[in-house]
């Protein structure tokens, strides 16, 4: 039986840049409306993910956010866990004079860019959106860091990123460097992964891991797909994701999660026949 529903977002749910469909949007309400708990599995925190959804809270009563460091059970903020922020400032020191590289965080009291000047801040496309939290690694703030991201924008196509992803973890034991799929990095602490978060969720829900489907991508979804029984790869996910998943389905950009949820609402158990047949042949 099927209890719990959760999808990464970005290129697993959600085309670059789109908001989630109309077809996905009504399989999610479907299912919440028979009561089975669907939520987001992803990097992202609270406001990105909610205006991926239109700006439907519904779509959100059960949440793993920040990669599993923040989650969401009955709309409510169950359990959150922050970084190690002397890990973060040593992280900030060692990219500050690559170009187009740079550190971003968020935590409850707000946000800021660091490990870059703002000369080679203003060159990039995403991280000049934020230039106004711009601060030196030594002024990176003390509350709780809860977010983070390395990223490679404009400027750093000449630098290697996985090496540099490599040197950070070598440096920063606390620290562990995941990639969502593209030149950046999400940072959790040592160990940490969305499957982790899931764990925490499984147990306020009383929910077993064969009660679970899980769709996803890249890196950071490969252990919450380990970890259950239903996991489901799009046809665009990588070749660990792909490996790892008991379902293959077709692509973000077809809209693939969008179908496959409403499998759920009006087969239930049998979507994954269906999910099966169409894969083999």
């Amino acid at each position: 039986m099927v209890r719990l529903v959760l999808t990464d977002m970005d290129m697993t749910l959600l085309p670059f840049g789109q908001p989630a469909s109309e077809k996905a949007m009504a399989a999610i309400h479907s299912l919440v409306g028979q009561g089975i708990f669907f939520g987001p599995a992803s990097g992202r925190d609270w406001d990105s993910v909610l205006e991926s959804f239109r700006g439907d809270p519904l779509c959100m009563r059960t949440a793993l956010l920040s990669n599993g460091k923040k989650v969401y059970a009955h709309g409510a903020l169950v359990s959150k866990t922050s970084m190690d922020r002397d890990s973060i400032v040593t992280m900030a020191k060692m990219v500050y004079d690559l170009p187009g590289v740079y550190i971003s965080g968020r935590g409850d009291e707000g946000g800021f860019i660091s490990g870059t000047t703002l000369d080679n801040l203003l060159r990039t496309e995403w991280g000049s959106r934020r230039a106004d939290e711009i601060c030196e690694p030594e002024g990176i703030p003390s509350w709780p860091i809860v977010t983070a991201g390395l990223h490679f924008e404009d400027g750093s196509e000449d630098i290697d990123n996985n090496f540099w992803a490599d040197e950070i973890r070598a440096a920063c034991p606390r620290l562990d460097l995941i990639s969502p799929g593209s030149r950046m990095f999400d940072c959790v602490p040592k160990g940490w992964s969305k499957a982790t978060g899931l764990g925490i969720l499984q147990d306020i829900l009383h929910i077993d891991g064969d009660e679970v489907v899980c769709f996803g991508d890249s890196d950071n979804d490969y252990q919450l797909l380990q970890s259950v029984t239903h996991s489901v790869a799009v046809a665009n996910a990588n070749e660990c994701v792909s490996a790892v998943a008991r379902y293959h389905i077709g692509s973000c950009e077809q809209d693939s999660v969008g179908q496959a949820l409403e499998d759920l609402a009006t087969l239930g158990e049998g979507a994954f026949e269906k999910w099966d047949r169409a894969y083999q042949g």
